[in-house]
């Protein structure tokens, strides 16, 4: 988990209803940063307006986060596991292409429902910032991938060969790519057959290893 920058408070004074305390003004700065970096850009965004955003003083955002690349992180250690665990769902560990098809909507439903943080985290990888967080996070992905498929699981691992990390890193951007474009307008053909599309990508990448 990272953690933040913040000191332990005394024994004393981290009571129950302090610790709600804190947890509340956290999540209120995590919260207006996240609209924020969706709404306007990362990297445009200043320490200043998340506190303007929250209804907080910049000194008490400060407090809790040392600058807004720490909030990014808590951000993304947030969405990790729920993305993991859906990820963790592909069938395995040799699906049928009908059941790649199932789970690849229920992975759009899920990245419906998680826009925000997906939009920042592609923003991200393509302007190559925080490359640290983003590392972390296609490590964790990877390893949901393999919770039932071999390939994957040794894509994950860091001494896989580059050509398999190479193969699972782009199904992962494929897929996340496929969901992206499907989810912009659900009722748009092209959008539904990058997901199958995906899908089949899917099923050659497992069904060839033994």
């Amino acid at each position: 988990m990272l953690m933040s920058s913040q000191s332990p408070l005394p024994a004393k004074y981290n009571t129950p209803l302090r610790q709600a305390q804190r947890d509340l003004t956290r999540g209120r700065i995590k919260n207006a940063a996240r609209t924020l970096f969706y709404e306007h850009h990362y990297d445009s965004i200043t320490m200043d307006e998340i506190a303007l955003a929250a209804g907080l003083r910049r000194s008490t955002v400060y407090l809790h986060y040392k600058d807004k690349a720490e909030i990014l992180a808590d951000v993304i250690a947030e969405y990790t596991p729920k993305a993991r665990a859906v990820l963790a769902m592909l069938p395995g560990p040799h699906p049928s292409l009908q059941q790649l098809n199932r789970w690849m909507r229920k992975v759009a439903t899920f990245v419906a429902m998680e826009r925000v943080p997906l939009s920042i985290i592609l923003e991200l990888r393509r302007t190559n910032q925080d490359t640290d967080a983003l590392e972390k996070l296609t490590q964790e992905l990877l390893a949901g991938l393999g919770e039932n498929n071999p390939p994957f699981r040794e894509a994950s691992l860091e001494h896989a060969s580059p050509m398999l990390r190479a193969r699972g890193l782009m199904l992962l951007q494929e897929l996340t790519y496929a969901c992206e474009m499907h989810l912009n307008n659900t009722s748009d053909a092209r959008g539904k057959a990058l997901l199958d599309v995906t899908a089949e990508d899917f099923f050659d990448f497992l069904s060839n290893r033994k």
